[in-house]
């Protein structure tokens, strides 16, 4: 692989450029055996603690990860800091030096070569990295297993600063690291807030694509609540100070990402990827062909409106009698999902081009899938507990939409809200997911939850009912049955590990190569999968 060194400065020009949503983070299989990663950061708010002889034996014998490195002696200090800056860019890890990584085997540091090794690392840490990587704790710490010496060197996960060594950004996938190409790059930029999407103008756009009687309705809005009264007559110069606009070269005024998507007469034009896909399924696993289908479209308002229209429609409402009232059960609580559309399509990363919010309506949940990774510093389980800090992916949408009643009443309630509500009215808690996406699944009321129909595949024939049908017929019958099993497999797969392969599939099911391709091929044609690189490397993700 032919490596071109890439610097911030470089790539100003090529941000806009097709992003995609390749990056996958795979969490650390022997972390998660052995739940080190936990006990490593809940000290003292996150800290990183040292770890012990048992624990330090239990992570060499899991071998390496995407967390975990080990090296027999440290490498040269510029080799060193592609690994230090590849795990600082991913999710952070330790390297071990001392430890034969084929083996495992425990060799230790000799002590006339312990100094010398700390300050390899401290040279690669503080010298190579640009910018400078803070280690956790600040200098590499000697543990010893076996009665011998080891170097055991933490770096915790970035919340901020994106790094490079000898002018390349490196990233950790697995137990490589790798070289970002630009377009990763990019979208890493915009998942860590470095970069504002919403202030850039809109593609091929002018002032022409601005439905300008929306803007002076808002702003007259604004005007009648007492802010900047009378102070709105130019127009032009008003949407500058929202950031809905932007002036470019030679004074020449357009709009921007945000301007287009909440005042634009036809925002998909500019900004394709902020459609909304919401797909209605019959069975739980979505293999099947989906029953209903809507894409949305229109201003941030439309969005969210025309989705909880698609949700409403469907939402099953049962009861019970208690004495002689009749207490209504809906299957799903409409404003938590609200809720949840609103939270998508504000707080998604729309640098990734081609990938849109979709929304999923099953027989026993909903799935809200929203592209891009949560910011640093707010967590999963931070999100579980309803202790969700309030940071922006996109401010200036959650600034305008809050100006208008029933969309936002504070920012940063949203998540608090639907923990409140579903818990209010007895429905099961929502449940949050992040892996190249994040994603919010609601249950359905366990009081209406009924066991999943068994699939029939019910082919038109030419026999009648009280007809034998060919044995043909019934073999065919019972090979599309086959197939639907194995696709069900494959999708459960997908949304457990977030990816799947050839390979994989072929594990899963024990079919040929040429049909583990054409069955996987078949849930990209349903529009359930997507997939990226050619035949032998294909790697598929939930569409």
């Amino acid at each position: 692989m032919t490596v071109i060194p890439i610097a911030l400065s470089d790539i100003s020009s090529d941000i806009s450029s097709d992003i995609s949503s390749d990056i996958l983070y795979e969490k650390s299989a022997a972390y998660a055996r052995i739940g080190l990663l936990k006990t490593m950061t809940e000290c003292n708010g996150g800290i990183m603690v040292k770890l012990s002889e048992t624990e330090l034996k239990m992570l060499v014998k899991g071998g390496e990860t995407n967390t975990l490195e080990l090296k027999l002696a440290a490498p040269r200090a510029v080799d060193l800091a592609e690994r230090l800056c590849g795990m600082a860019n991913a999710k952070g890890g330790i390297v071990i030096i001392g430890v034969e990584d084929s083996t495992r085997k425990v060799v230790g540091v000799p002590d006339e070569r312990i100094g010398e090794t700390m300050d390899v690392i401290l040279r690669a840490a503080r010298q190579v990295i640009k910018p400078e990587l803070p280690l956790d704790p600040p200098e590499p710490e000697v543990c010893v297993l076996a009665g011998k010496k080891l170097l055991v060197v933490t770096i915790p996960s970035t919340e901020g600063p994106v790094y490079q060594a000898g002018g390349i950004f490196w990233i950790r996938q697995g137990t490589q690291t790798r070289a970002l190409s630009i377009t990763e790059l990019s979208e890493m930029i915009y998942d860590r807030g470095l970069r504002d999407w919403e202030g850039e103008p809109a593609y091929n756009a002018t002032m022409e694509d601005m439905d300008l009687e929306k803007v002076k309705t808002f702003i007259a809005r604004r005007s009648a609540s007492g802010r900047q009264s009378g102070r709105f007559k130019n127009i032009e110069r008003v949407l500058i100070g929202m950031r809905c606009a932007v002036e470019v070269h030679r004074g020449t005024i357009v709009p921007t990402n945000a301007g287009m998507l909440f005042f634009g007469q036809s925002p998909q034009d500019h900004i394709p990827q902020s459609e909304v896909v919401c797909v209605l399924f019959r069975e739980t696993v979505g293999a099947s062909r989906y029953a209903d289908r809507k894409i949305v479209t229109g201003m941030l308002q439309d969005l969210i409106d025309d989705t909880e229209a698609f949700l409403d429609r469907y939402i099953a409402v049962g009861a019970r009698i208690e004495g002689w009232k009749r207490i209504d059960i809906p299957e799903h609580s409409i404003e938590v999902l609200r809720e949840a559309v609103i939270n998508a399509v504000v707080h998604r990363d729309y640098s990734r081009r081609g990938e849109r919010v979709r929304v999923f309506y099953y027989p026993d949940r909903v799935e809200v899938h929203s592209p891009g990774l949560l910011l640093p510093g707010i967590t999963v389980e931070q999100m579980e507990r309803g202790e969700v800090q309030s940071k922006l992916r996109n401010p200036v949408l959650a600034g305008l939409l809050s100006n208008i009643p029933g969309y936002i009443e504070q920012i940063g309630s949203g998540i608090r809200f639907m923990l409140d509500e579903t818990k209010r009215m007895e429905l099961p808690a929502p449940q949050f997911r992040e892996m190249s996406e994040f994603i919010v699944t609601f249950q359905k009321a366990p009081a209406l939850q009924a066991p999943e129909p068994r699939l029939q595949y019910k082919g038109g024939t030419l026999w009648e009912e009280h007809e034998d049908s060919p044995p043909e017929i019934v073999v065919q019958d019972r090979r599309a049955e086959q197939v639907e099993k194995r696709l069900i497999q494959a999708l459960n797969y997908v949304q457990e590990h977030g990816f799947i392969t050839n390979g994989i599939y072929r594990q899963l099911t024990g079919v040929t190569d040429r049909t583990a391709h054409r069955d996987l091929e078949k849930l990209v044609e349903r529009g359930r999968l997507k997939g990226s690189g050619q035949r032998a490397a294909r790697r598929y993700v939930l569409a």
